[in-house]
């Protein structure tokens, strides 16, 4: 029986394979398969996922999305160049790429050919109207939910991203060419929706999906992040909608989600067959535009005079030290492009050996969120339990993952002597908060933040949904709007394809502004 690495090693490889068929995006070849003789007629629904799969990922948490939007509004990482996205103003091409990307596929970095929504819509169809065909890669129902729980988990992160977008009328132009745009609560009530029927899809005893890079077919696993997937939609919708929420939450977290870091949802990239996007910008691109964040290395160093004596162990597995001497120094949060490049780089601690690594996962969810949500639903009075219990497992699955991903496991007197000190604690934190209510949102907030590191989009969502303080204004001032952005703003390219229906969105949510909350941001 061949392991679950080998099982996504080949499926790695059948990626390589795709980018010899498909000279451009993936969506542009489609209609032409039957009439090139040199394309195959069908493409088999493990290459869809597979594609899909890595494509997701990759447009995630490349250099452009990844780290010129996510990793900059979440302050993970500055600009030592470069860096009007430090200060938001955020290039046009970039929005209207990804917003492509997303919802089409195209072109990575590596210039190979990676999927988006249509892929996973082409699996859903072509296991509804061809059952006996598409078994061939395994069970049809899997593979449909499987679609479906990818589907659910990037749709979340785009509109969390815009906030209303087309979700209803998208990906069929034979209906439509100009989608309407969905308001987010509708968005948010369809998605629950899908992950339900998703989950009810599953069928267990029978074979997953071939082609699938995460979790090798293993459907036990697929229904443990669809759960998990679940519990995010509910406590991030908590404000605008508690009595769905609570109900959502209660209801995933009774059928089971993440109990470990076993189960972290992961996509694998491999030395020599399939690079990190991080990866190939800077050893193969040579590029190196961003260092560590003096915002999050500040709280990650020692610092008795904080309260914080005990170095995060995270801290190795997150930057480097500066090669001029080997002390901690982080470049400051939004410079402008002449005073960014007026500090050399040896000065600065930069992006871990394990963040530039070619084989660095990619993480679509992992397990300390689940713990930290966990501590959230337990102080809304969602649930029972002890919510500092919570918090504590929270940080220490974190850092579990990353010291053992970076190949030096923190010990648990290591562990717990982090989490005791004053900075860390979870009463004393909350008994500092500034908050006149809910004083807990401080802490969690602050530490799923930190664990959140390098998932930029989701470290953003939590800061604007918990309120808990922690980022700052651009140092050298902000380019675009007067604080840090709520939303990111629609692309040009809608304004002019879909013009009506662009309208009729911002009439209905609020000018297209970086400053306009999308509909669960309440705080």
């Amino acid at each position: 029986m061949k392991t679950r690495s080998e099982k996504n090693k080949k499926y790695i490889l059948i990626l390589t394979f795709i980018s010899f068929f498909f000279g451009s995006s993936c969506t542009k070849n489609f209609e032409s398969i039957n009439d090139d003789p040199n394309n195959p007629e069908d493409v088999p629904n493990s290459y869809f996922l597979a594609g899909a799969q890595r494509g997701i990922m990759d447009n995630t948490i490349d250099t452009w999305w990844g780290a010129q939007v996510g990793n900059q509004l979440a302050q993970y990482w500055s600009s030592n160049q470069y860096t009007n996205e430090s200060r938001y103003l955020f290039r046009t091409t970039v929005t209207n790429d990804y917003w492509g990307v997303f919802y089409s596929g195209g072109r990575n970095d590596a210039l190979v050919n990676v999927g988006g929504l249509l892929e996973l819509k082409r699996i859903v169809d072509n296991c509804t109207n061809d059952r006996d065909k598409s078994s061939k890669y395994g069970d049809p129902d899997n593979q449909i939910a499987v679609a479906s729980i990818l589907r659910v988990w990037l749709f979340q992160n785009m509109t969390d991203c815009w906030g209303d977008i087309p979700y209803s009328e998208t990906l069929d132009p034979e209906k439509t060419r100009t989608p309407k745009y969905d308001r987010q609560a509708d968005i948010y009530t369809g998605l629950l929706a899908e992950i339900n029927t998703a989950l009810l899809t599953i069928k267990a005893s029978e074979p997953g999906p071939a082609g699938d890079m995460i979790y090798g077919g293993d459907m036990d696993q697929w229904a443990k992040f669809a759960n998990s997937i679940k519990m995010r939609l509910a406590i991030r919708m908590a404000d605008a909608n508690g009595a769905v929420a609570t109900a959502a939450f209660n209801e995933a977290l009774a059928a089971g989600a993440f109990t470990s870091n076993a189960d972290n949802a992961l996509l694998p990239y491999e030395t020599g067959t399939s690079y990190n996007p991080i990866f190939y910008d800077n050893s193969i691109n040579g590029r190196n535009d961003y260092a560590a964040s003096n915002i999050l290395l500040n709280i990650l160093v020692s610092d008795a005079a904080m309260g914080h004596p005990v170095q995060d162990p995270r801290l190795p597995a997150y930057f480097a030290p500066t090669e001029a001497n080997g002390d901690w120094v982080g470049e400051v949060y939004g410079l402008s492009d002449a005073n960014a490049a007026s500090t050399p780089n040896e000065n600065i601690s930069q992006r871990s050996a394990l963040v530039l690594a070619d084989n660095n996962p990619g993480i679509y969810m992992d397990y300390a969120q689940i713990k930290f949500m966990m501590a959230e639903a337990i102080e809304r009075g969602w649930t029972s339990g002890d919510a500092q219990t919570e918090y504590n497992e929270g940080i220490a699955a974190s850092i579990e993952f990353w010291t053992t991903l970076n190949g030096t496991p923190a010990t648990q007197p290591e562990i717990d002597a982090y989490i005791a000190q004053d900075s860390v604690d979870y009463v004393k934190q909350k008994a500092i908060a500034s908050f006149a209510n809910d004083q807990w949102k401080f802490p969690v907030g602050k530490q799923k933040w930190i664990a959140l590191y390098n998932q930029g989009i989701q470290g953003w969502c939590e800061w604007r949904r918990l309120d808990f303080g922690v980022l700052q204004q651009p140092a050298d001032g902000i380019l675009e709007g007067d604080d840090i952005p709520v939303r990111m703003k629609y692309g040009v390219d809608e304004q002019t394809l879909n013009s009506g229906n662009y309208a009729a969105a911002i009439s209905a949510q609020g000018p297209d502004l970086q400053s306009t909350k999308v509909w669960w941001d309440k705080n």
